[in-house]
């Protein structure tokens, strides 16, 4: 039988099938949507490439950085070597835990050079050495810088009888170089080296030739009180007797110090034959030890096995040897640092002011009595 109501087709949601579908466009697929009204990006635009100027100024503070971090590690080395005293190099590594070390006196005997041994006894107090052996170099210097040495080495060995200190004369040891090694244990002369001259000089310019010639009248007026204040101290005027007979005491007076330092020291050499030596003549190193002015006549090493002997170190051992050297800095400043600090009276440039110049008078026309060795005196 046939339905008088047949089902009716229901509708579909979806396209029809086997129907054809719309054509599809790309960009509407690609782009994407449109933001909402009033959306806020939370990223801004992508940086800017840096121009030259902004590299140029990143580099400089990069290198000012660097820079001032190397700087600051130069100067902290540089004040720590300044203040942390003299420096004790090894020269020769030991079997023995006990060090002999070497003392240098090179060159003139000056403030300076007296400041550096003074120094360095004082240093040793904290840890003394089985020995010291004074390597002298010098023709001498002045009479106080060379007292100074000397009293600082006899202190030293008042403390410490058990140090032992011996000297080793070079090429020349002379005067003032004689004078600070008197009293040393045991002197070693090199076989080619000098010593002697013991003896005072002083030496005063006169430029009352010079003044007249350039028509420079210079006034000198002392207290009513102190008359002789001119006396051997006025280079601007001729010396007469009185003047030489003032200097004649002072030197006098250094002279008579300077024989009984060597008396002391040296116990062949007595108020009788003390005269015979002491003429300001120049010895050998065989001349001097017949004369009794050294013990033996012999080199460093044999200077430094004598100090090991009388110290009392092992023999046959090999002696650990030091020497103290002048704290220095590194570079520039360690080249130039010393002598801006060890000359403070140089006439430069700046210093050439009335107050400079007077200064440098003053200090030039200063009587400096010196046991100093003068080649080609007798």
């Amino acid at each position: 039988m046939n339905d008088p109501n047949p089902p009716q087709p229901q509708p579909q949601n979806g396209p029809t099938p086997n129907a054809p579908r719309p054509p599809m466009n790309p960009q509407a697929v690609a782009a994407p949507p449109p933001p909402p009204p009033g959306y806020v990006p939370m990223y801004g635009p992508p940086p800017k490439a840096k121009g030259w100027v902004s590299r140029v100024l990143t580099s400089l503070l990069v290198s000012v950085v660097i820079l001032s971090v190397v700087l600051n590690v130069y100067l902290a080395v540089l004040v720590y070597k300044l203040t942390a005293g003299l420096q004790e190099d090894v020269l020769q590594e030991g079997t023995t835990t006990q060090r002999v070390v070497i003392l240098p006196v090179v060159g003139g005997i000056d403030d300076t050079m007296s400041r550096f041994v003074r120094s360095a006894l004082r240093q040793f107090e904290s840890n003394p050495p089985a020995a010291i052996v004074l390597r002298v170099e010098s023709g001498g210097g002045g009479v106080t810088a060379s007292d100074q040495i000397w009293d600082g080495l006899e202190r030293f060995k008042d403390k410490h009888p058990d140090v032992p200190v011996v000297a080793s004369f070079g090429g020349v040891a002379a005067s003032g170089g004689y004078y600070i090694a008197a009293g040393s244990n045991h002197i070693v002369c090199e076989p080619t080296g000098f010593t002697g001259s013991i003896g005072v000089i002083a030496q005063v310019p006169t430029l009352a030739g010079t003044m007249r010639m350039l028509g420079v009248d210079w006034v000198t007026q002392v207290a009513d009180g102190s008359p002789l204040k001119d006396d051997a101290n006025n280079m601007f005027r001729h010396w007469d007797d009185e003047d030489r007979a003032v200097l004649a005491y002072l030197i006098n007076n250094a002279y008579d110090r300077f024989a009984t330092v060597v008396k002391d020291g040296r116990q062949p050499i007595t108020d009788d034959n003390v005269g015979d030596v002491a003429t300001g003549a120049i010895f050998t190193a065989a001349d001097a030890k017949d004369n009794g002015l050294v013990d033996s006549v012999g080199y460093l090493q044999d200077a430094i096995d004598e100090a090991a002997t009388l110290a009392g170190l092992p023999t046959g051992d090999e002696t650990r040897v030091t020497i103290v050297r002048q704290p220095t800095g590194f570079g520039l400043l360690g080249v130039l640092g010393r002598r801006s600090v060890e000359t403070p009276h140089e006439l430069n440039p700046q210093a050439l002011t009335a107050d400079g110049l007077r200064t440098f008078l003053e200090d030039f026309s200063e009587v400096r009595l010196s046991y100093r060795w003068a080649p080609g005196g007798p």
